[in-house]
């Protein structure tokens, strides 16, 4: 890849929210892509949008908790349109729970998708990676993964993991000139998030917005990126507030915020 040439940027599911938004924004971007989810038909979808904008891509059904077809859907990704240059890994499962019914079962599959499948997705690239001496890794994070939300029980301890192990991963890739970006977004209009029973309607991020702070951490490669804004001001709190006080804030936030007990 030449300085001038587009970096080919792979993008686990592609097929809705912010993965299928980002994919777009970046073929507006004349960006060559590979796309990898489960979804079938949405990722079908996808694929005539992206032939309609003359797109390049390549496109494959893939589950990013299975190691071999994984690495099989990325190796045909790759011999169509070239070396991936940039992960994103936005595949991601989330769904409420609650005590007392803490649901080891969505644990399980949570920590699949949102830990292990994003290992997985990085582990499909990065021997290229390495061979090569250059790639950015992109990992979609959450707010959630920073202090854990009382309704969110399995979701926040995936985001948490995964933040983790890319602030781990960090050092060590930079050596091999491997970047990492750990995205943070605030709330988005997913699936996901408009599952949640909430009392009030919550201001969400629509994904065609969120896929435009990800398209620029996929270009200029920063360490974080966190959105929108106030998100930021959110997160540095979270970070720095004591634990009696976070304690007592979701103690008071569930009735508040939710129409289930938790």
């Amino acid at each position: 890849m030449t300085a001038s040439a587009s970096p080919v940027v792979l993008i686990t599911g592609a097929a809705n929210g912010i993965g299928r938004a980002t994919a777009l924004e970046l073929a507006g971007r004349n960006v060559p892509l590979g796309l990898l989810d489960l979804d079938a038909h949405n990722l079908q979808t996808l694929g005539e949008e992206l032939t309609k904008l003359g797109a390049r891509f390549s496109a494959r059904i893939a589950d990013v908790t299975q190691r071999e077809p994984l690495r099989e859907a990325v190796a045909a990704i790759e011999a169509e349109v070239g070396p991936v240059d940039v992960l994103v890994a936005c595949a991601g499962f989330g769904r409420l729970t609650l005590v007392p019914d803490l649901a080891l079962d969505v644990l399980r599959k949570t920590f699949d998708v949102n830990l292990f499948g994003v290992a997985e997705s990085i582990e499909a690239v990065l021997p290229g990676m390495i061979a090569r001496g250059r790639g950015h890794l992109v990992g979609v994070a959450s707010l959630a993964g920073y202090r854990g939300f009382p309704w969110m029980i399995s979701y926040s301890a995936s985001k948490a993991g995964l933040i983790a192990y890319l602030e781990a991963l960090r050092p060590g890739l930079a050596r091999r000139g491997i970047t990492i970006t750990t995205v943070c977004p605030g709330f988005v209009r997913t699936a996901m998030s408009t599952g949640v029973p909430y009392k009030r309607k919550v201001d969400m991020m629509e994904p065609e917005d969120a896929a435009r702070h990800l398209a620029r951490a996929v270009l200029r490669r920063p360490r974080n990126c966190v959105f929108p804004f106030s998100m930021r001001i959110g997160l540095a709190m979270l970070k720095f507030t004591p634990d009696f006080m976070f304690d007592w804030m979701m103690r008071k936030a569930g009735p508040e915020a939710l129409t289930v007990e938790f």
